[in-house]
């Protein structure tokens, strides 16, 4: 997946306040790299919620206190090695770093995808982590990550890009996911059209649900959908979920992917 496709330019607190950012901006990719490295900062979505601690905390400090602790971090799943392990790369433009997760939520696993994990940090060891979770890892593992953080998943979000999933939706079917994106056009009081605000020339996703919140959602908004993957077959939606929809989606969505919507909030 693109990298630039990513929250790459996260707002910043403090230390790098937007016309910092703004100005490293204006000076080209040296300044931007500067930006990248500024460790001071405090990383913040633009609505304001923190973004979870960065993997290369993990990562370049496997010793430091994060041992033990509970964390959530974002990132793009880099190999699946089984489906109880795989690898996700963090959040640099050059030399991305890699974290081994163990995968004890049996959740899915999509390659090449944006991810969400929280999860306990300890350090590897292939025999000890055997022994307590009643897993066969492979010996490759031993020999790459030993001594090294590792995260033992609770939970597992797969969070893709709108457009990533319009456009290869087959890894996504029948899985639930967590989306956010701007809503590109409003169809009725039970349908949207999800469009990615970073990702420029990608398909629209068409999400559908029953719940209150979608008659008060407008056209520009942000908002986050979490909701089941499946292929859009009009007489089928709207029987599983007693709705009527507009002749004009049968003609245009039929047979794509649509998000089944659990729930919608809309991001301030």
């Amino acid at each position: 997946m693109n990298k630039l496709s990513h929250n790459c330019i996260p707002k910043c607190e403090f230390a790098c306040d937007r016309n910092l950012i703004q100005a490293l901006w204006n000076n080209g990719a040296i300044a931007l790299l500067l930006l990248v490295g500024l460790t001071a900062c405090n990383m913040t979505n633009s609505d304001g919620s923190n973004t979870g601690t960065q993997i290369s905390e993990i990562t370049d400090r496997p010793n430091a206190n994060l041992i033990g602790k509970t964390v959530t971090v974002n990132g793009e799943v880099e190999e699946v090695i089984s489906s109880k392990a795989f690898i996700i790369e963090g959040e640099r433009f050059f030399n991305d770093p890699e974290l081994l997760v163990l995968n004890l939520s049996d959740s899915p696993i999509v390659n090449d995808s944006n991810i969400q994990v929280t999860g306990t940090i300890r350090q590897f060891s292939k025999s000890e982590i055997e022994n307590q979770f009643d897993l066969n890892l492979a010996q490759e593992l031993e020999v790459k990550f030993k001594g090294k953080p590792v995260l033992i998943a609770k939970a597992v979000v797969l969070t893709p890009e709108p457009g990533e999933l319009a456009e290869e939706p087959s890894p996504f079917m029948g899985k639930t996911v967590t989306l956010k994106g701007k809503v590109e056009k409003v169809i009725s009081h039970n349908a949207f059209t999800l469009d990615d605000e970073e990702f420029i020339g990608g398909k629209e996703l068409l999400v559908v649900g029953t719940m209150p919140a979608i008659s008060s959602i407008d056209a520009g908004e942000t908002v986050r959908v979490t909701g089941l993957i499946r292929q859009f077959v009009a007489a089928e939606i709207e029987k599983d979920l007693d709705i009527k929809l507009q002749s004009g989606l049968k003609v245009e969505y039929e047979g794509k992917a649509v998000a089944i919507a659990r729930s919608v909030e809309i991001v301030k």
